[in-house]
């Protein structure tokens, strides 16, 4: 069985510059909302573009905004407005009728000391996203970013079984956290739903394409492969060579696993 592949692309850019080329190539895209998207084009723009790819018979995921926003934050105020963003960006997303949603908790460990705390609150309010996700029919992916190990990810995973699944963010696990992208899967692999596809060199979210850098993709395809799990596939390349070489790369790494 092969996997989805998808291409993440900014809503602005997809409607701006790159609809007539996924629609042409037939691609699959992960929308990416953000903040100036979801306060620059109106209802009816995200309908219209999101009706296009769905009558080409195009697949969609949709990365929910993230930036600045925290529904786990110990402030009333932050996380009430990070909840109202995130609603919005639902209700957008909800159009395209995609296949999974993809969610960054806000965590981050160089100021969040509280770390139970913050969990708690954390796990209530997802529970407020899924209830309306649920109304939508959609289902929700957590993307590992800040956290700093996967043991601090499985007590919201185990929250919500059944009901979240897992982005497993390879670079991020690589660059931000205390343990390696193939530590992370050992233990999370249960959960897995989607895999976002970037290379780095071991320093900064590099965003390269796979091979470019120094992750362990390779040993990952593998160890999908002996699990027999396929996920969604999403190319995080940030340009336009890098995402065509992932494109090749995602599709010939997982040929040869079939030989």
């Amino acid at each position: 069985m092969r996997p989805l592949v998808f291409v993440s692309i900014p809503f602005n850019l997809l409607k701006e510059k790159y609809l007539s080329l996924v629609l042409e190539n037939r691609i699959n895209v992960e929308v990416s909302l953000n903040a100036f998207s979801l306060d620059n084009y109106s209802y009816h723009t995200f309908k219209e573009v999101a009706n296009l790819i769905k009558e080409e018979g195009l697949l969609t995921t949709v990365h929910l905004p993230f930036i600045d926003l925290s529904i786990g934050s110990v402030d009333l105020w932050i996380r009430e407005v990070s909840l109202k963003r995130i609603f919005l960006a639902i209700e957008r997303a909800s159009l395209f009728q995609p296949l999974n949603l993809v969610l960054h908790s806000g965590y981050s460990y160089n100021y969040h000391e509280l770390k139970e705390e913050w969990r708690s609150i954390f796990i209530e309010n997802l529970n407020k996203l899924l209830e309306f996700i649920q109304e939508e029919r959609l289902s929700l992916s957590l993307e590992n970013v800040y956290e700093p190990t996967p043991e601090f990810m499985l007590p919201i995973f185990e929250a919500f079984s059944g009901r979240v699944g897992w982005c497993f963010d390879p670079a991020h696990a690589r660059v931000f956290s205390k343990k390696d992208e193939l530590d992370w899967l050992d233990i999370l692999y249960p959960y897995l739903k989607e895999i976002h596809c970037h290379d780095n060199l071991g320093e900064e979210d590099d965003h390269l394409a796979l091979g470019k850098g120094v992750l362990k993709f390779n040993a990952i395809f593998k160890f999908l492969k002996e699990k027999k799990i396929v996920p969604i596939l999403t190319s995080e390349a940030h340009n336009e060579e890098d995402t065509y070489l992932n494109l090749k790369v995602l599709t010939d790494e997982w040929e040869k696993l079939q030989e």
